[in-house]
């Protein structure tokens, strides 16, 4: 019994430091963004320094995380991959001032004519470095 538990506490030791390093060494985020969601529902996007993207959508009981990469020119964002769920129906995103949001900014999606596709969702910026 004592060997199990000494099992499970090295286990438990050994994730929480893994874990850690992983959040301490994690390059910063430099753009964040937000949908205006509906009550019990959240999603965001954030960018990553190193070329990184996490694409995060949450109901009261299910939590969906979806990484990629991303490269930025100019006012474009081009992402690697499409989230399984949620309001993101483009990998192109553009970057543009909108007096749609309190914070002055929107993240929008760019249909295939390079035009923003105002039939789909925007993201409130609510971080930019």
């Amino acid at each position: 019994m004592a060997n199990i538990v000494n099992i499970t506490v090295g286990v438990a030791v050994s994730l929480l430091v893994v874990v850690g390093a992983q959040h301490y060494m994690a390059s910063s985020v430099v753009l964040q963004a937000s949908v205006d969601s509906v009550a019990g529902t959240a999603e965001w996007l954030e960018l990553r320094a190193n070329g990184t993207f996490d694409h995060t959508s949450a109901g009261l009981f299910s939590e969906t995380i979806t990484h990629g990469r991303y490269t930025r020119t100019d006012g474009l964002i081009h992402l690697d991959r499409l989230p399984e769920g949620g309001t993101l129906k483009r990998k192109t995103l553009r970057v543009e001032a909108s007096s749609a949001f309190a914070t002055g900014k929107g993240l929008w999606q760019v249909g295939p004519t390079g035009r923003i596709d105002s039939a789909l969702a925007g993201l409130r910026i609510v971080h930019e470095e």
